[in-house]
């Protein structure tokens, strides 16, 4: 289903509706389409946002840099998220976020407007963990995957904290009330270093609400629970089994998605490209000083190696 529409010189945007593997739920989408004729299927790029995020949160700038090149992109929300539907709200499944991007992939290729035999999954900080995960899937038979500072499994050594025992028995309570159907118990998703939150590290709290033009945007809320689904989520494991090109753009002073992760996948897997900028996680998005360096790479990965 889609809704409105916006227009650019380059390309244009409708509001998509794709039902989820959720009967009744669906994941709300942005579809870009280049305003240039194209002969044949256009390759599509899908797209979703990283930890807590929502489409709202600077996915844009991306979706409409690799429009204007001459590609369809699909940005979406996972279920629970954004303005996509599904309850509770704000809990993060790893199992069905993954999923979440296999539907979008089986959605596009099922469109007339897209080349089935050209899809490319795009992916930022936890996503750009799924997209590294997906990958390795040789069933979904992808062109190319991108990932921007991505979440490998490995966040580096976790410090014993207050806070962090607070926030683990947050967890802890939220397990609970959900497995006799209570409402879950919710903590901030991104907070101060000290303070209980999924995301403390410094800088963390000031990077995410930076993304958000509106405060409403982001209601900086999760689920407590889903703080147990990050230490056991491995995307560095299928590494050696990626059957398509991998282009990741690591920050290399990155205090979440630590580069030695990036590195160690740059080692496991012949098929991926690393690109390493001196800055921090939240100076590669829109708005950052290394902003453009970074959509630079892209571009250069994305013409050459799935060219329009």
């Amino acid at each position: 289903m889609e809704r409105s529409q916006t227009m650019s010189d380059t390309y244009e945007r409708s509001h998509i509706k794709i039902p989820s593997a959720t009967p009744g739920w669906s994941l709300d989408a942005w579809k870009y389409l280049p305003r240039a004729p194209a002969k044949g299927g256009l390759p599509v790029i899908i797209m979703a946002h990283g930890i807590t995020g929502n489409k709202l949160m600077g996915l844009a700038p991306y979706a409409e840099t690799f429009a204007s090149l001459g590609y369809a992109t699909v940005v979406f929300d996972y279920r629970r998220w954004g303005a996509s539907t599904g309850t509770p709200r704000h809990v993060i499944y790893v199992s069905e976020q993954l999923e979440d991007y296999r539907t979008a992939v089986k959605y596009c290729r099922q469109q007339p407007e897209f080349d089935p035999h050209k899809v490319i999954l795009w992916g930022t900080s936890f996503s750009g963990g799924h997209v590294v995960t997906l990958a390795a899937e040789r069933e979904l038979n992808l062109s190319a995957v991108v990932a921007q500072c991505p979440y490998l499994g490995n966040s580096g050594p976790m410090k014993l904290s207050w806070a962090f025992v607070k926030t683990f028995l947050n967890g802890v309570v939220d397990v609970l009330r959900q497995a006799v159907g209570l409402y879950p118990k919710y903590i901030p998703a991104v907070a101060h270093p000290g303070e209980v939150g999924m995301l403390s590290t410094p800088g963390s709290k000031q990077g995410m609400l930076s993304l958000a033009q509106d405060t409403r945007d982001y209601p900086n809320e999760v689920a407590a629970s889903s703080f147990f689904e990050i230490p056991f989520y491995n995307p560095n494991a299928s590494a050696a089994r990626i059957t398509c090109p991998a282009l990741v753009v690591a920050a290399e002073h990155d205090n979440l998605c630590i580069l030695q992760a990036a590195l160690e996948l740059k080692d496991l897997s012949p098929r991926v490209e690393l690109v390493v900028l001196p800055c921090e996680h939240f100076d590669l998005y829109p708005g950052s000083r290394m902003h453009e360096k970074c959509l630079e790479a892209m571009k250069a990965f994305l013409l050459e190696r799935v060219p329009v």
